[in-house]
């Protein structure tokens, strides 16, 4: 997913893997910082759970949780939708409710030009890729910018309207990653698990490079290709 802005008009461009979508959103006006915060949430939980990666949306999910909460205060029993592994749902909910407090922590600390969402694969090479660029968004504050709400009725609208992310076939459970370019000296090394922030920049730097097709194929697969290069130069030396 991409989202830029410019000083007379905020450009918001929605990316997503099948066939390189592309959704723009366009806005009159300054967004702030905590804006685009809630812009990568609120897209986060859209792409769970239109990804079958939840089995509700973020709000039903929060809403089951208070109502087995207050069953168990009232000593009741517990109702559970069908079917469902409500101890699995509620470790889901929790580790998604940690990653967003560590975007909007993020967020407080730096400003966030690129987030990327990475669904199933690696790092390198992920099942599914959205990205959310933010470079050129011109961030305000005050009562100059625009409405947080409206804007993200307007983003949603657009993106439903275009029907990128919905599928008819089943999407297994995979495995998701999220990415975030802040500060160097923002004082974050990393969401969950905390690997070291090079590694972290690292990654993302090579990801961003191959899925912008600034290179030709993944880091991977180009170290690979150097090493038999340099395997096949040494068999011609020696003979």
């Amino acid at each position: 997913m991409k989202i830029s802005s410019h000083m007379q008009e905020q450009n918001i461009e929605v990316t997503v893997p099948r066939e390189e979508g592309r959704v723009n959103v366009v806005f009159p006006g300054h967004i702030t910082q905590d804006g685009c915060c809630r812009f990568v949430c609120e897209l986060l939980k859209c792409v769970l759970y239109q990804r079958q990666q939840i089995p509700m949306t973020y709000d039903q999910m929060v809403f089951l949780q208070k109502q087995q909460h207050n069953d168990m205060v009232n000593q009741r029993s517990a109702k559970t939708s069908e079917g469902l592994d409500w101890r699995r749902c509620q470790q889901t909910l929790q580790d998604l409710d940690e990653v967003l407090a560590h975007l909007e922590a993020l967020f407080s600390l730096s400003q966030v030009p690129c987030v990327l969402f990475m669904l199933g694969g690696s790092t390198v090479l992920p099942t599914e890729l959205y990205e959310v660029n933010m470079e050129a968004v011109a961030v305000g504050a005050g009562e100059n910018c625009l409405r947080t709400s409206t804007c993200l009725r307007q983003l949603f609208r657009t993106l439903f309207v275009a029907d990128l992310l919905s599928d008819a076939k089943s999407v297994r459970l995979m495995t998701t990653t999220v990415m975030a370019l802040g500060h160097r000296d923002c004082g974050v090394t990393g969401f969950k698990p905390k690997d070291g922030c090079c590694r972290f920049v690292c990654e993302l730097l090579k990801c961003v490079l191959y899925q912008r097709q600034q290179i030709p194929m993944t880091y991977d697969q180009m170290v690979f290709l150097q090493k038999q290069q340099h395997n096949a130069t040494q068999v011609l030396q020696n003979t």
